[in-house]
C-alpha cells in the first residue's frame, strides 16, 4: 500500500531530524543542573471576527522540583477551538421586514491533560520512575483516561547540549469510553524523550510515549509531542509544537443512519481517526 504520511507526522519527522543533526557534532561539558524549582508556561490564542467567528486557546505548564537525585514534575495543558455554528440566516418578523440571526459559537474540539512524573537515579545512568498521566479528549469521545506506569530508564546521554533517555515499565488503564463505557486493563508503556541545544537561544525536544495493551495486542497509543523553540530573553521564547496523538484503536461514535433522500432509519457505531494532530505556536515563559 502506498500513499502520503499526515502533514503533522511529516512536520514532526522533520523536527527530529533537525535536532538530531544540530546536535550530533556539538560537544559541551556536564550540564551541572543544581537542586530547585522551575516552570514553564505556554500561551496560544487566536480570534477571529467579523464575517468569520473562531477563537482557538491553548495553555500548557511544566512545573519541576529537582533533589541531587531525583526529579518531580507536573504537566498539566488545555486545548480548545470553536468556532461559528453554521451560517447566518434570515426571519421574516414582518411583511417586507426580516432580522438577521447570527449563529452561536460552538466548541469543536476540546482536550485537557495533567501527568505527574516522579523520577530517582538508582545506579549510574539508571534511574525508575512512577507516572500518572490523566486526559479528557471530547473529539476522541474519550470521557476520561487514567493512566499509573512504572518502571526503569536509562540516560544515554547527557549535557548542557544533548540529553538521551529511554523507559520501559508496566502500566494500569482506567478510561470511560462514550460509547463502550469502562475500561480496565494492564499493559506497559515505552518512552523516549530528546532534548537538544543546537545553538545559542536555540532549544528542540522530543518526547514518544508509547502504551501498549496485555488483553489486546492491537490497543497501542502513542504521544508524540515536537517542539522548536527560540529565545527572546532569558525568560521569554517563541516556541513551535507538533503533537500527534495515535490510536490503534479508536473509541466508537454514533452515526444516524439514513437513507439517500435523507431519512433516518437508525444509528450505526464506526470507529473515530487513529490519527489527531494539533500544531501550535506559543509564547512561552520560564522562571
Amino acid at each position: 500500500m502506498t500513499g502520503r504520511l499526515p502533514r503533522g507526522v511529516c512536520v514532526a519527522l522533520a523536527t527530529v531530524g533537525t535536532m538530531v543533526a544540530g546536535a550530533a557534532s556539538a560537544q559541551s561539558p556536564q550540564d551541572a543542573r543544581m537542586p530547585g524549582w522551575s516552570n514553564n508556561t505556554e500561551l496560544s490564542w487566536v480570534v477571529a471576527t467579523g464575517n468569520a467567528k473562531a477563537n482557538a486557546v491553548g495553555f500548557r505548564n511544566v512545573y519541576a522540583y529537582r533533589w541531587m537525585r531525583a526529579e518531580l514534575s507536573w504537566e498539566s495543558g488545555w486545548v480548545r477551538a470553536a468556532s461559528r455554528d453554521g451560517g447566518r440566516f434570515a426571519v421574516v418578523t414582518a411583511p417586507g421586514e426580516f432580522a438577521v440571526v447570527e449563529p452561536a459559537v460552538r466548541i469543536d474540539s476540546q482536550r485537557l491533560h495533567s501527568k505527574v512524573r516522579y523520577q530517582r537515579q538508582i545506579a549510574g545512568r539508571h534511574d525508575w520512575f512512577s507516572n500518572v498521566d490523566v486526559v479528557r479528549d471530547e473529539p476522541s469521545n474519550i470521557a476520561r483516561q487514567v493512566v499509573l506506569a512504572s518502571g526503569l530508564g536509562t540516560t544515554w546521554h547527557d549535557s548542557a547540549v544533548l540529553t538521551i533517555r529511554t523507559s520501559y515499565g508496566v502500566s494500569y488503564t482506567d478510561e470511560d469510553l462514550t460509547v463502550e463505557g469502562i475500561r480496565r486493563f494492564g499493559g506497559y508503556r515505552l518512552f523516549y524523550g530528546v532534548k537538544a541545544r543546537p545553538a545559542d537561544g536555540t532549544a528542540v525536544e522530543s518526547e514518544l510515549t508509547a502504551d501498549g495493551s496485555f488483553d489486546e495486542a492491537a490497543d497501542l497509543r502513542a504521544d508524540w509531542l515536537n517542539s522548536v523553540s527560540v529565545a527572546i530573553n532569558s525568560n521569554i521564547a517563541l516556541k513551535s509544537s507538533v503533537r500527534v496523538l495515535f490510536r490503534n484503536r479508536p473509541a466508537l461514535q454514533t452515526l444516524t443512519l439514513q437513507m439517500p433522500a435523507g431519512v433516518a432509519i437508525g444509528t450505526v457505531e464506526v470507529p473515530k481517526e487513529h490519527v489527531d494532530t494539533s500544531i501550535t505556536t506559543s509564547l512561552a515563559i520560564s522562571f
